[in-house]
């Protein structure tokens, strides 16, 4: 059951990361409506084979595949693919909140990442991971600002095109960095 499990949750993640791509492609062979119930599927899935964990990590998950699937079902109910364009929009919005919140914890989600490595954290790791926090909660305003108007200008190619390439590349770009400014910090 593992490893039933396991390939669940990895094809639907690849699913979901390439989400962008595969609504573009069911739109342009004009087959929606399979993509939406092969979708929405793959969402049930997922939530069964997610744990059943209550930790921070495990509810988004299981709140984001909730939303990709309220979208997905509302968009084959009412034949309006529009909706499945909001899943991003959908994700930043949860991720903000999950890393807004975590900054008013007695640790931030970037610590608790951090104390997975090192139990002691100095106080300048700490601030650090803080700063680091608030400077995701910023990236995901502006990152899901920016998904927002690619659904309202309607235009399947540029909403495609940012979520599905641009917003990964800024993903990467803001973790690189992260990772560069971290390790001349410790220096």
């Amino acid at each position: 059951m593992n490893k039933f499990k396991l390939i669940i949750k990895a094809m639907t993640g690849i699913i979901l990361f390439c989400y962008p791509i595969v609504i573009y492609l069911s739109l342009k062979y004009q087959i929606i409506n399979i993509a939406v119930l092969c979708i929405a599927a793959l969402l049930v899935l997922r939530l069964i084979a997610l744990p059943n964990l209550f930790s921070n990590i495990g509810w988004l998950a299981k709140v984001t595949t909730c939303f990709g699937l309220l979208l997905a079902l509302t968009s084959w109910i009412f034949n309006k693919f529009q909706f499945l364009l909001y899943y991003p929009v959908a994700t930043n919005l949860l991720f903000l909140i999950f890393f807004g919140y975590s900054l008013y914890q007695p640790q931030n989600i970037i610590e608790r990442f951090a104390r997975l490595k090192h139990d002691n954290l100095p106080a300048s790791a700490i601030n650090y991971t803080r700063k680091v926090t608030i400077c995701w909660c910023l990236f995901f305003i502006l990152n899901g600002l920016i998904a927002l108007i690619t659904c309202l200008i309607n235009n399947i190619y540029w909403w495609t095109m940012y979520n599905g390439l641009i917003s990964y590349i800024l993903i990467g770009l803001l973790m690189g960095g992260e990772w560069i400014v971290r390790q001349k910090a410790k220096h």
